[in-house]
């Protein structure tokens, strides 16, 4: 069955290279980590600036949806890997380790 999306709620390639855009800049990877100092308010008014297409809400579920999808990978991540290659332990490891960027832009272009 096929889901009817508004004009809106649909994310475009272009709003979701340059969600990856802000999510790349190491500042910004900063400003997501506990402790920084700045509040979730904060992130998506600063990402919703940059995607004029996209209400503020929205940027702010599909920041909430890619961060819960990135920490289940992360702590995906750091179990043993019981029953794995060396080989893909390594690769999975090096991919992950802190790069909220390279998640979103691999998890957002296998939905494309």
């Amino acid at each position: 069955m096929r889901h009817s999306y508004s004009e809106n709620s649909a994310w475009t390639k272009d709003e979701v290279e340059r969600l990856i855009q802000w999510f790349e800049d190491p500042a910004n990877q900063q400003k997501t980590k506990k402790g920084s100092g700045i509040t979730k308010k904060m992130i998506v008014k600063e990402i919703a600036a940059q995607i004029p297409t996209k209400e503020a809400v929205k940027v702010g579920y599909k920041y909430d949806n890619l961060m819960k999808s990135y920490r289940a990978a992360a702590k995906l991540n750091n179990q043993t890997g019981w029953g794995l290659p060396e080989q893909d332990l390594d690769e999975g490891h090096r991919c992950l380790r802190g790069n909220v960027a390279f998640y979103i832009l691999s998890y957002q272009f296998h939905k494309f």
